[in-house]
């Protein structure tokens, strides 16, 4: 996949480190040193965070992998795109933020409402973070074809430091208000870091070029920005209103005890993170010179190896779920969260075996269409959050996810069918699927070790050999047996 499998091979290498972090500090350190209510705390005020700053962005980011192939001229700065990025999330965030403080006076008190007014200055202070970073990451991704910078950032780095965050609260003792002034100052690094990595390379230039600007090019800005800030709205929601609705119709501690168990589950679609930033440019640009067939190949590509990545990770995790609730806290009530692994986890197994999808429908003259799905979509969880909560609690949000997601993709992949003719999947992907299958009922079959690493490893690594095996056996995956091939020969097997 060239540039793209390069790129998500060292993103992907920095993501897992970075989760091998945030493992440890949730399982160790946050689920031990916090209380399920102060979880639950940290986990909202990240929600309404990220809400706001798709607000605030006005779609820019999004509609940057689409808009800057036409800015692309090194010799003149781009056209000013740097300025855009930076102006356009300033105005927007302003904007909201301001129409809230207005709102807030005509909406009756709530639950939602009293949790932003107490927690409105570290929610402040962390979408600024956010939007700082999300403005140079997105430049140094379209201009510089850099995904992974951002990824090591965002996915490892900020890991480390809320880790250590975290330590420096359990080693000192400190009041949840002290330590998060100090988690939000981690938070920060990130934007920090990539701020100087621009400025050291002389890529820092905000000077506009107005002129640039022509009628066609602020029509094609303004209606790819308009459909990105509600798709991108709607991600979030969709992405976050499960914890909210949680607090909101149980309580915050049962928030924290989602929070902490459903991360385990979104490991599963961490690969694909780092495919999407630097695939989303990628086909852009294909799309500008027409060319489908690239498109149907790195579409096709996408699906069968996410699909590979995501099962595995999947059967690692359902295998050893035992082992997970060994790790967390003991009678704090987080084994209600056990079936919220599990959902979370199909969820982003069924988006990472749909590819690119998002990225091909997003790119292209049909964009709009992903929009409507979105605006569907978010009506859908919504709904879907209020049957299933209620009856299985914790588990209902999960299970109204995992729903929603395989919805979702589905409209997504009957649309690129009919519009564009071009269907990814094959028999490979069936017998993936077959493998992970099998290969999780022996390891089921397997007793339990009675020091809870040993089993995890014997389990992961007869997991690992088995399915990595088979797979390459079959050759069901010609880039990964390109990789394994080139390791086998540079030591000689």
């Amino acid at each position: 996949m060239g540039k793209i499998g390069t790129q998500t091979i060292k993103g992907t290498i920095y993501s897992y480190l970075g989760v091998i972090v945030g493992f440890f500090s949730i399982t160790l350190l946050r689920s031990h040193g916090l209380t399920t209510e102060q979880n639950g705390i940290l986990e909202l005020i990240i929600s309404y965070t990220m809400i706001l700053v798709q607000l605030g962005s006005l779609g820019i980011f999004s509609a940057s992998s689409r808009c800057f192939p036409y800015f692309r001229d090194a010799e003149h700065n781009h056209h000013g795109f740097l300025f855009l990025l930076s102006a356009i999330p300033i105005v927007g965030t302003l904007f909201f933020s301001i129409l809230y403080f207005l709102i807030q006076f005509i909406i009756p008190e709530n639950n939602y409402t009293s949790f932003l007014n107490e927690w409105a200055g570290p929610i402040l202070i962390l979408t600024v973070a956010n939007l700082i970073f999300n403005i140079f990451d997105t430049y140094n991704r379209n201009a510089f074809f850099d995904a992974v910078t951002g990824a090591t950032l965002k996915e490892f780095l900020l890991k480390v430091s809320t880790a250590v965050a975290m330590g420096v609260m359990l080693f000192f003792a400190l009041p949840f208000h002290l330590f998060l002034s100090i988690w939000l100052f981690a938070n920060v690094i990130p934007s920090i870091l990539i701020f100087y990595k621009l400025q050291r390379n002389n890529h820092l230039n905000f000077k506009p070029s107005l002129k640039f600007l022509d009628k066609e090019k602020v029509r094609m800005l303004t209606s790819v920005s308009l459909f990105a800030v509600i798709s991108g709205f709607t991600t979030m929601i969709i992405q976050y209103i499960d914890k909210i609705m949680i607090d909101g119709m149980i309580n915050t501690s049962l928030t924290g005890i989602y929070g902490i168990t459903a991360i385990f589950g979104t490991v599963v679609i961490m690969p694909s993170r780092v495919m999407y930033r630097i695939g989303s440019i990628v086909v852009s640009e294909k799309w500008k010179s027409n060319d489908l067939a690239g498109i149907a190949s790195v579409y096709k590509k996408s699906c069968i190896n996410q699909l590979l990545i995501g099962l595995l990770i999947f059967i690692g995790i359902w295998a050893n779920i035992d082992n997970v609730f060994k790790m967390l806290p003991q009678n704090e009530g987080y084994e209600a969260g056990k079936y919220v692994i599990f959902f979370i986890s199909l969820g982003g197994l069924i988006e990472m075996s749909t590819g690119l999808n998002g990225v091909l429908l997003a790119t292209s003259k049909y964009y709009r269409y992903d929009t409507y799905f979105f605006i569907a979509l978010i009506i859908l969880t919504i709904l879907a959050n209020i049957i299933f909560i209620p009856i299985y609690g914790i588990t209902g949000a999960a299970i109204a996810s995992a729903l929603t997601t395989f919805l979702f993709n589905l409209f997504r992949y009957l649309f690129i069918w009919r519009k564009f003719k071009i269907q990814p999947f094959g028999w490979k992907n069936l017998h993936i699927l077959i493998i992970g299958i099998i290969i999780l009922l022996i390891i089921g079959l397997l007793p339990a070790f009675e020091w809870f690493i040993v089993d995890i490893i014997v389990r992961s690594g007869l997991i690992t050999i088995f399915y990595i095996g088979l797979v390459y056996w079959f050759n069901l995956s010609p880039e990964m047996n390109n990789i394994i091939d080139n390791i086998l020969k540079k030591i000689k097997i």
